[in-house]
């Protein structure tokens, strides 16, 4: 986010700032980039759906406390499942 303008009120300043924008959005929208390694950056910002990941994340996190928890290899019988959930 950045600060668009700044006024003051008697002892107080008030800031205003732009919407905030993702890294990706920020190249997409600067000059330097040709057109092609625009659309290749349009395509690979779209396949990741930031929900899809957290979901993943909040899944796997349960499976990797057990695994710390329980070094021996006997008790991480359900770590196996963290492959499957980071394959997509």
């Amino acid at each position: 986010m950045k600060l668009e303008s700044k006024v003051k009120v008697g002892s107080k300043e008030i800031k205003k700032y732009d919407a905030p924008r993702s890294p990706c959005q920020c190249l997409l929208e600067s000059e330097v980039l040709s057109h092609g390694v625009k659309a290749e950056l349009t395509w690979l910002c779209g396949l990741y759906n930031p929900v899809q990941l957290q979901h993943n994340v909040n899944k796997a996190v349960p499976a990797l406390r057990e695994a710390v928890a329980c070094p021996a290899p006997s008790c991480r019988k359900g770590t196996s499942g963290l492959k499957l959930l980071f394959s997509k």
